[in-house]
């Protein structure tokens, strides 16, 4: 029987359509950008250099007002003023500042009342399931707040911008909320026996696991999220922001002004080419950005945030850093390897297939071909010969198949994808 033909690949796009909607819904990005996600190198080709910024990052450093690092994804370096003189990260107020920003006032009609919420998640190799009760008094008060500045927050200035985010996961009422909420994360991570940076990974992941949904009002508190059990991408990213900084991690608020958009970046401790966009702050401290809209590893960014300007902004003065960046580096350079070979696979089989069926139908009709038993013999071989390096080829190409499937299927287990990349050998291929 001839080998059958090989199929092409079913990608697994779901995730990717969500992204790209959140960015479109949420007004952050035109229609036109770019919208697969990278973080490794260029944006465009993966080659590993930095993208060019748009326009000039020295901006606020140049213009003698205060603000926080302003750099463009791949640089590696931060400007703008340094933190004691500024408006953002020392808290001190902008002048003539008249905005309304939203303020998170308990209220006092539905004191004592609670709400229970379910969340599970999976994570590695395990699901975890967390009950949550919801204070209804913050609830309502996070209903009743004034967030109508969100609703064009992309044309307002910088400071306006870091001040509306910001207010999302600050204050007491915020802090009571997280601290209600880490109790039960943290849970998982006592009984489960977490490390640290297991922990962190489950808490970017139990964000990016609450189904994305773009509000028709104005932005949620974190409380609404949890209440709703959906939020769109700078909704979740408040959440994740909260949940980090407040858990002793070294987080980061990432600014993209020209975007009108927020996410949470994570600290690094870079040891030599870390091979992903960092983003740095005026002190040089160093940040992952983090994609809470959809599940996605560490680091790993929609293109159209590759080419813009970013204010970096610290939360805290120090914290715990993110070291399996190395993990994740492995895991993306690895699926860009299986991508080429599996493309080279199918062009190669898809050749050898109609060759082999051109080398049957000689062997079938061999009156017409073949004047002896040698010429028979030898074309015979040759056809054996190929349908031998078919299957070969075509072993090689289902298990490439296979491990590209657990890296983009499972981007909650980064040990247990690595250890799979590893132990199956795709990268020791010769071909």
């Amino acid at each position: 029987m001839a080998p059958a033909r090989s199929s092409k690949i079913s990608l697994a796009i779901l995730g990717f359509l969500l992204l790209t909607a959140c960015m479109l819904v949420c007004g952050c990005v035109n229609g036109n950008n770019g919208d697969s996600v990278n973080g490794m190198g260029d944006a465009g080709d993966g080659s590993g250099s930095s993208p060019t910024p748009q326009g000039n990052p020295d901006n606020t450093e140049n213009s003698g007002s205060a603000g926080p690092a302003q750099s463009s994804a791949g640089t590696d370096t931060g400007t703008g003023a340094d933190a004691e003189n500024n408006a953002y990260a020392g808290g001190a107020d902008i002048a003539a500042d008249t905005k309304v920003y939203p303020v998170l006032v308990p209220d006092a009609a539905y004191e004592g009342k609670t709400v229970r919420r379910t969340f599970t998640t999976k994570f590695e190799k395990s699901q975890f399931t967390i009950d949550i009760d919801v204070d209804m008094a913050l609830l309502k008060g996070a209903r009743n707040a004034d967030k109508s500045l969100g609703r064009k927050i992309a044309k307002e200035s910088p400071e306006v911008q870091y001040k509306f985010y910001r207010s999302y996961f600050e204050g007491m009422e915020n802090s009571d909320f997280f601290d209600a909420l880490i109790k039960q994360l943290r849970y998982i991570k006592i009984t489960e026996r977490l490390s640290d940076e297991e922990y962190l990974e489950y808490l970017v992941t139990f964000v990016q696991q609450i189904p994305y949904n773009s509000p028709e009002g104005n932005t949620r508190f974190p409380v609404e999220v949890i209440y709703d059990g959906m939020g769109d991408c700078d909704e979740k990213s408040m959440l994740l922001m909260g949940l980090l900084e407040k858990s002793g991690y070294d987080t980061a608020l990432l600014l993209f002004p020209k975007l009108g958009h927020a996410v949470c970046g994570i600290k690094i401790v870079p040891q030599g080419d870390v091979g992903f966009t960092t983003y740095s702050a005026d002190d040089g401290r160093k940040y992952l950005y983090i994609e809470a809209t959809t599940p996605y590893y560490i680091g790993l960014y929609p293109d159209a945030f590759a080419n813009t300007d970013v204010l970096v902004i610290p939360l805290s003065d120090g914290g715990m850093p993110y070291t399996k960046y190395n993990y994740v580096a492995y895991i993306v350079d690895s699926k860009k390897k299986i991508e080429k070979r599996i493309d080279f696979f199918k062009t190669t089989l898809d050749g050898w297939y109609d060759e082999l069926e051109e080398m049957k139908y000689k062997l079938i009709n061999y009156k017409q071909y073949y004047s002896t038993q040698l010429e028979y013999d030898t074309a015979y071989q040759r056809y054996k010969n190929r349908v031998d390096e078919y299957n070969r080829y075509f072993e090689y190409y289902q298990k490439n198949i296979e491990v590209w499937n657990e890296i983009v299927d499972r981007p909650y287990d980064v040990e247990g994808v690595r250890r799979t990349i590893f132990n199956s050998k795709v990268n020791d291929i010769e071909y």
